[in-house]
């Protein structure tokens, strides 16, 4: 890849950033990161801390510029344009900075429309327009300081759309909120790629991930080690790790891990809790097995492929 082709979502080619101190020695925060976000499609950043989501999000937004690569959004180069893609481009970085809490929800919205040159019923119009599209019409009078922290993370978005981009860029938008809150997050964004944004997503939120992502990309340490729809990762999980098998035996069966020791593809067998919990390569052939060999004593048999958890894990390490 020679360079970014422009387009209407974003273009990420080889992008590096290494962070200098007079102090201590450079620090590489991205190594050749390469990544597309077409219209009208969800890619999700997944990694631990300091693997360089926040990072990227900060470069393609033009809050930190690349040691070198090449960035466009929306067609806009990050750091030959960067007022032309701030125009096309929203971002949220949530949390509690970034709005005023003594202004209400709809004098924040018209105080950054205006950055965006927006004036007057216009900008009025767009600001009461998204509240409604967030559920906050009628919290539009109410001031920042009295909202709960999903109001404030929806109250992000609507700011992050006032000048209606084609690109968004939104760094952990459900951090701390609970599940309830978390889910209608989660509607509203899927909402606003189906209305064809190009959208780049980062979280530590793996349900969020594998509910929103056409893509995911797992960073470690700066550099992308997997890019696949959350559905392949499972799929290669499972080639790597395995299938755990759980299952539940009457008490009366005599040693059954000696029975299970034969079972094909074995990979490990061990009881947690009175139910013996079975890692094998192929788990519907070792599944008819146990079937076949326990007959009626089996009380309870579960197959469990490997998680969107377990294929992350494998990638980036278990910090336990």
């Amino acid at each position: 890849m020679s360079g970014p082709a422009p387009h209407d979502g974003l273009a990420v080619r080889e992008l590096r950033r290494v962070f200098t101190s007079r102090k201590k020695p450079p620090r590489t925060a991205l190594d050749g990161v390469s990544f597309d976000v077409a219209p009208g499609e969800l890619v999700t950043l997944l990694g631990p801390n300091g693997a360089g989501k926040t990072t990227t999000a900060r470069i393609l937004v033009t809050l930190l510029e690349p040691t070198s690569g090449t960035a466009t959004v929306a067609g806009a180069d990050v750091r030959t344009e960067p007022r032309a893609v701030r125009r096309r481009c929203g971002f949220s970085f949530g949390g509690d900075t970034g709005l005023y809490p003594r202004l209400t929800a709809l004098e924040n919205l018209k105080f950054f429309g205006t950055m965006y040159g927006m004036a007057g019923r216009p900008l009025t119009a767009r600001a009461s327009h998204l509240l409604g599209e967030m559920g906050l019409g009628d919290r539009a009078g109410d001031k920042v300081e009295t909202f709960s922290r999903g109001m404030r993370q929806r109250l992000h978005i609507a700011r992050a759309l006032l000048h209606d981009p084609p690109v968004l860029v939104l760094d952990e938008p459900s951090a701390g909120l609970d599940p309830a809150a978390g889910r209608q997050l989660r509607t509203l964004v899927r909402k606003l790629v189906d209305e064809g944004r190009a959208v780049l997503l980062t979280t530590h939120d793996l349900v969020e991930a594998e509910q929103l992502s056409d893509r995911v990309l797992v960073l470690r340490a700066g550099t992308v080690v997997a890019e696949a729809s959350p559905a392949r990762l499972r799929a290669l999980a499972g080639d790597a790790l395995g299938t755990r098998i759980q299952l539940e035996l009457h008490e009366d069966v005599a040693a059954p891990e000696t029975a299970l020791a034969a079972c094909p593809g074995l990979r490990g067998v061990r009881t947690e809790g009175g139910v013996w919990v079975v890692d094998v390569a192929d788990g519907p052939a070792a599944a008819t097995w146990i079937l076949q060999t326990f007959g009626p004593q089996v009380v309870n048999l579960s197959v469990a492929p490997p998680s969107l958890e377990d294929a992350y894990l494998d990638l980036v390490g278990d910090p336990a």
